[in-house]
């Protein structure tokens, strides 16, 4: 049994043990109480008292065996001082950090990172106490992962307050755009983007093994939790069919505020290719398709007739643009990605530790603040098969 399921039956068998004790002081002051009842009672509080007694000196020695391990580890640690390798160093400053967070009343772990803090001398304000933070949401946000492909395809931003043209470019004393898809929906929607902030809560469930574990071990636990979560929760955003409120615009799918035109054809392979042909030229060049593994094999199946050969065949040259999967796009998505845009406001970031007592785990949790946008429209279709065959 683990330290935190035994003082939870200590407080448990604590708290009975005072009902107890509160009953049988009232029984004996009642003159209508019998011996045998107050007997009855006062066994009940001693058998309480001694399961009390039990688990009590059963939790101090599990306390006693754990603040010895952590004895070993401050020990061990202090032993150390910061690596002179940039990037070691950062894995025993962020280590030295995850565990302070996570562990805010253990005094070993507080005092490494105040030693860690004298060391940094990177930010007089806070020795370190602010840069680190944003260093290690910059990671978060910059490393390239394969949970969510989008971030591979699309402007990746880390800029507070961030305000963007639409297109980034103009001529001078011509019209650019004075007609077409393009010119309406700036008509329509304006000529500036401004990023939101929308509130974003991951957490990593840290087990005591992985606290008192290597720097590296540990870190890197963190960050690709944290990270899977982070990107897990952008895909279903920007592909996602029923958005929470406020957060429609941030989906390829949404019909009230990014409407994305839809082009049909007669089965997927058939759609796929006319929504390419529809893009203006602008975007062609640079466009790609999302969409899923399952719609392409499906897809290939329809066109292969037998035939082994377009299955060995890259699907950029069966569709004539390349092609990314995710099991997100239940509709498949053509267009020039550089034209949406994932901000967060690193500097917003917060870290704190999150304990959940039905679990007994402790967990390093990250808020952060997001927007995904897709500055033009024009620049996607999406490719849907005709409700009605052709006859």
């Amino acid at each position: 049994m683990d330290l935190y399921t035994m003082k939870t039956n200590a407080l448990n068998i604590g708290q009975s043990l005072k009902a107890a004790n509160d009953k049988l002081a009232e029984i004996a002051v009642d003159p209508a109480s019998t011996p045998d009842e107050i007997k009855a009672q006062q066994t009940k509080v001693d058998n309480l008292q001694e399961r009390f007694n039990t688990t009590n000196d059963l939790v101090k020695k599990l306390e006693a065996e754990q603040k010895a391990n952590l004895t070993k580890v401050k020990v061990h640690e202090s032993s150390k001082k910061l690596s002179d390798d940039p990037k070691e160093r950062m894995v025993q400053m962020e280590a030295a950090w995850i565990r302070k967070t996570v562990r805010p009343d253990n005094a070993a772990f507080q005092e490494k990172w105040n030693d860690i803090k004298q060391e940094m001398k990177d930010d007089s304000a806070s020795n370190g106490g602010k840069l680190l933070p944003v260093n290690v949401s910059n990671q978060l946000v910059s490393e390239p992962f394969a949970t969510n492909p989008l971030r591979q395809m699309e402007t990746v931003s880390t800029i507070t307050n961030l305000i963007l043209p639409r297109i980034a470019f103009d001529i001078a004393d011509d019209s650019f755009i004075n007609d077409g898809d393009i010119a309406k929906e700036m008509d329509l929607k304006g000529d500036q983007i401004t990023f939101e902030r929308h509130m974003l809560k991951v957490r990593a469930g840290i087990s005591d093994t992985v606290l008192l574990g290597t720097d590296t071990g540990l870190v890197d636990y963190v960050n690709n939790a944290l990270a899977s979560a982070l990107q897990l929760k952008e895909r279903n955003m920007a592909l996602g069919t029923s958005n929470p409120a406020g957060m429609e615009h941030m989906s390829f799918y949404d019909t009230t505020t990014v409407k994305i035109k839809k082009v049909s054809g007669k089965d997927l392979f058939h759609a796929i290719r006319k929504a390419l042909a529809d893009l203006d030229d602008a975007f062609q060049d640079n466009a790609q398709v999302l969409m899923t593994r399952n719609d392409y094999y499906e897809m290939l199946d329809g066109l292969a007739n037998n035939s082994a050969t377009l299955y060995q065949a890259q699907p950029e040259s069966i569709l004539g643009a390349p092609v990314v999967f995710t099991s997100a796009a239940t509709t498949p998505v053509v267009g020039d990605f550089s034209f949406a845009q994932l901000n967060y406001e690193i500097s917003s970031s917060l870290y704190e530790q999150y304990k959940d007592y039905q679990k007994g785990m402790n967990y390093f949790q990250l808020t952060a603040w997001f927007d995904h946008q897709i500055k033009l429209a024009s620049a996607f279709r999406l490719a849907t098969v005709d409700s009605t065959p052709s006859k």
